[in-house]
């Protein structure tokens, strides 16, 4: 049986493989022929370790959600934005990284960093940023995949689907680490500098229609951004680095793991159902659907599938960790710090039932998070500087 202590030594290994500083640095070295002033926009919660890797250029700006208290190479500015919902930081942080990417001159090379929660980080609604928020949380709580979602963004958006850099007149260098499935770049931070190949106002009205969602007036469906001939992009490191790092952590420990080569998507029961069914020790990644209802309580995605997992576990002699890779599952607890995830065992279910609390519930009312605490089965991790989906370690 995985142990607690083991399962986030491996976890922690694995954040280590995947370190932005070094992803980006690389990546440059071998675009080391594309020459110019560099300009840099970085963005998304491995914004600061992404502008590391980039190191000196003659004006940057690092977007993230919270300052780690290091020092950025020279020429770059550091802003601290907004997640998972947008305010008015995410709008002075879009508006900044468009007035810096019109700056460039036909002579210059901008970098543009992309790394998962890059979408509410920065922005510039095409309307009000209320009338925004709405209908994004919406969309979220609907239970819509990440890619339905930043359709819906890129919609509402000057500086998404390609739009950052439409009056770019430099040639432009995208890096992404992905935390999409199929490492769409299109869908990475909702795309920034990418416009994707079909109109997106049509597939956004789409999604609002079927979701029941109100669709916005100025929503337009031939709506699209214009295809740029020359620039560059690369995904630095696809959603599936950090849960391929996770099972070589492991076999250095003796333990064999079969990771899934399918992600987890869709609904979380289904997934929480499939992984049970998995014999030895699982490495699983993805990030499935949880609908919420207005009467939610505390927990995030991972806190909820960990629940799930507890259910199906119970009596058993089998654990398992769920957990987010950027170390950030669901908002702020109330008088506690923001969890990572949770560990779960053959205990869990019953252990929370003793402490008063009815787990069914719990689950009903997407209040993993209260239960998981009342247990002490909560991780706290901080953030981690990456972004590659959820991890569940089963065996």
């Amino acid at each position: 049986m995985l142990t607690r202590a083991l399962a986030q030594a491996v976890f922690t290994e694995a954040v280590a493989a995947c370190d932005p500083t070094v992803l980006v640095a690389s990546a440059l070295a071998d675009l080391a022929s594309l020459d110019g002033r560099r300009l840099a926009i970085s963005a998304g919660k491995a914004a600061l370790a992404m502008a590391r890797g980039a190191g000196i250029v003659a004006r940057g700006l690092a977007i993230a959600p919270a300052d780690d208290g290091e020092p950025l190479p020279e020429g770059w500015e550091r802003m601290i934005s907004s997640h998972p919902v947008p305010d008015d930081r995410s709008v002075a942080a879009g508006e900044a990284a468009l007035s810096l990417a019109e700056s460039a001159g036909p002579d210059d090379l901008l970098l543009v960093l992309i790394s998962g929660g890059a979408s509410s980080l920065m922005e510039s609604p095409r309307i009000s940023l209320a009338e925004y928020r709405g209908i994004t949380s919406a969309v979220m709580a609907s239970g819509a995949p990440i890619h339905e979602l930043n359709l819906v963004r890129s919609a509402l958006s000057r500086v998404k689907g390609g739009r950052l850099v439409a009056q770019c007149a430099a040639r432009v260098v995208t890096l992404a680490i992905s935390d999409v499935l199929d490492d769409d770049l299109t869908v990475i931070g909702s795309g920034p500098s990418i416009a994707p190949v079909a109109p997106i106002g049509a597939r956004a009205i789409d999604v609002l229609q079927r979701r029941g969602i109100a669709v916005p007036a100025m929503l337009d469906a031939e709506q699209s951004s214009p295809p740029r001939i020359g620039d560059v992009s690369r995904v630095v490191a696809g959603i599936a680095a950090f849960s391929t790092a996770a099972v070589s952590a492991l076999a250095k420990r003796s333990l064999w793991a079969s990771r899934s080569t399918t992600p987890l998507a869709g609904d979380v029961e289904t997934c929480a159902a499939q992984l049970l069914a998995e014999p030895g020790v699982v490495v699983a990644w993805g990030e499935p659907t949880v609908a919420v209802p207005a009467d939610h309580g505390e927990g995030g995605r991972a806190q909820h599938l960990a629940l799930l997992l507890a259910r199906g576990l119970r009596g058993g002699g089998r654990a398992a960790l769920v957990i987010g890779s950027d170390g950030i599952d669901g908002s702020t607890p109330v008088g506690r710090p923001t969890p990572a995830g949770a560990f779960v065992d053959g205990s869990t279910w019953e252990a929370i039932a003793a402490a008063g609390i009815d787990p069914e519930r719990a689950l009903r009312r997407r209040d993993a998070g209260t239960a998981l605490a009342a247990v002490r089965a909560l991780v706290v991790t901080g953030p981690t500087g990456i972004n590659h989906a959820d991890l569940v370690l089963l065996g």
